[in-house]
């Protein structure tokens, strides 16, 4: 298959996934899909990649910044690193729905986070810990406080 193909299939997977974690929130099977099929799915495509971009005469490490633009030089290398990018991200997106409905807040309310999230990562993520700053009033001071993971 080609790198394109493999690139627009766990685009549009990503992509669909998103909204159905949006659109379907509530409902227990679209965590168990997206955990067990479509997370399973793309790291076994991921590990392809990365053994055959990072694999044998690959160059650059993780040291410098010259290095890893290096490491990252082949197709399959940048595909397994946007691969990557994608299922964190979208894991992200499924504990901020996970944890926001638990804590009651609105999904409305969740959607800039999820689009921050789906589109800049931490953005989303840090929107997301101020919101629920707000309607904890308080600020998470450690990732281990009860109150913040119960």
């Amino acid at each position: 298959m080609e790198l394109e193909q493999v690139f627009s299939i766990v685009n549009s997977t990503a992509f669909f996934s998103w909204i159905f974690l949006f659109v379907f929130y509530k409902k227990k099977w679209v965590f168990q899909a997206i955990f067990s099929g479509v997370f399973v799915l793309m790291a076994l495509t991921y590990l392809f990649f990365i053994i055959k971009g990072l694999g044998g005469e690959s160059q650059g490490g993780f040291d410098s910044l010259a290095n890893v633009k290096a490491l990252f030089s082949s197709d399959e290398a940048v595909l397994a690193g946007w691969i990557h990018y994608l299922v964190f991200d979208l894991f992200v997106g499924m504990w901020i729905v996970q944890d926001g409905k638990k804590r009651g807040i609105n999904r409305w309310v969740l959607l800039p986070c999820l689009l921050g999230t789906f589109m800049l990562g931490p953005v989303g993520l840090l929107l997301y810990i101020i919101i629920r700053s707000v309607h904890l009033k308080r600020f998470p001071h450690s990732p281990y406080d009860e109150e913040l993971v119960s």
